[in-house]
Formats: C-alpha cells, structure tokens, sequence
C-alpha cells in the first residue's frame, strides 16, 4: 500500500493512467529493437518518441502542479528526445 499510496500523491491521475498506457508498447517496441539484427533504429525511433510523450506529459502534469522547474526540465528533455528520434528515423532509411 505505501508505494501506491506514494506513487499517486500530489499526481494527477488520468495523466498517470497514460503515462502507464504507453509503457506497454514501449516495452514492446524495446524488446523488438533488440532482438532483431541488425538493430532496427525504426523502432529505436518509436521508442524514443514514446518516450518523448511520456516526458511531455510528466511536463504537462508538473506544470498544473505548479513545480516549475520540473515542468521546463521535462519539456527540454522532450524535445531533445524528439530531435534524438528523428535522427534515427533518417538512419533508418539510409539503409
């Protein structure tokens, strides 16, 4: 119970429940990058992207909290992350 109950405090709880939702193909999508050979940076890039969502949402989500400076952190990291996928969407068409 306490790391439910530590987990959910001061959190908004629909941007939670999406943030969880979109750990499953993320999982998915890490599981089929590494098992394929040669890597595929095409699903390196959905991973990343994914992940860029999620970071934006925790952004979202510090930002009505009114945590500033979480809410800048995880929106720079964001876009970096989006910039970081779109490099490997082009290394994966190279190919």
């Amino acid at each position: 119970m306490k790391i439910r109950e530590s987990f959910f405090t001061n959190r908004i709880k629909p941007i939670v429940i999406t943030q969880f939702i979109l750990i499953i193909p993320m999982i998915v999508l890490i599981y089929l990058t590494f098992t394929t050979y040669p890597v595929n940076f095409f699903y390196s890039g959905f991973v990343q992207i994914t992940l860029a969502i999620s970071m934006f949402l925790m952004g979202i989500e510090q930002y009505l909290i009114k945590n500033k400076g979480w809410s800048i952190s995880s929106f720079i990291v964001s876009v970096l992350l989006i910039a970081v996928a779109i490099q490997s969407f082009y290394v994966s068409t190279l190919n």
